[in-house]
């Protein structure tokens, strides 16, 4: 859904210049200019609201993935020595509700719509994630939870500017293409999984995940 930014300043508590540093920054995507006013994806500002309230900062990217990384592999170098153990101690204390809102600063989340070539060349050029990763990864199968047929499109990418340019991407607050924009080596696998089907997919499908990252904490 597309609310004014005027609207998502309201919701957030932040005067207008505070809401424009958030959406320069990506953190509220803009969909589109009508006039003089701009409207945001308001999921975007879901996810604001999602950690206003919690304790302690967000994860950086970097950390973030460090943890998948643990959580999925049991082990990483993208830390080491004491900043190693601490985050590993981390993942011991955490609840799901927690470890969602610690590394939702893994990337930036932009909904799309698709006006250039085939959606299935756009898959082939994302990590794919979330709904689109259901069926193959072991978090779909395990859980019985099946892509259905008309799904979104959803994964990651390191190269988001030429993905919009190559495939005619528009900003679409109800868009049926979802990328996750990184500028941090990522690692795709089931943690990853759940947590996007956790912060945007149906009720089955953010239960099944929530016991998921619950079995692996």
């Amino acid at each position: 859904m597309e609310i004014t930014l005027d609207d998502a300043a309201t919701r957030l508590g932040v005067n207008q210049r505070q809401a424009q540093r958030l959406a320069q920054t990506g953190r509220l995507q803009v969909v589109r200019r009508v006039g003089r006013s701009v409207l945001v994806d308001d999921e975007s500002v879901t996810s604001i609201l999602r950690g206003q309230h919690s304790r302690g900062r967000r994860w950086t990217a970097n950390t973030a993935w460090a943890a998948i990384e643990l959580l999925q592999q049991g082990e990483t170098t993208r830390l080491v020595g004491s900043a190693r153990s601490r985050l590993k101690r981390r993942l011991g204390e955490v609840s799901v509700e927690e470890l969602v809102r610690l590394a939702s600063d893994r990337a930036l989340t932009r909904r799309y719509t698709q006006t250039r070539r085939t959606r299935a060349a756009l898959a082939t050029e994302l990590a794919l994630s979330g709904v689109s990763r259901l069926g193959e990864d072991e978090l779909g199968v395990d859980l019985d939870l099946t892509r259905a047929e008309g799904d979104r499109v959803e994964g990651y990418t390191l190269a988001v500017n030429e993905l919009e340019q190559r495939f005619g991407l528009i900003g679409d607050a109800e868009g049926d293409v979802l990328v996750h924009a990184t500028e941090v080596p990522f690692v795709i696998g089931s943690v990853t999984t759940a947590l996007d089907l956790i912060e945007r997919g149906l009720t089955r499908e953010k239960a099944a995940a929530t016991r998921y990252l619950e079995s692996v904490l």
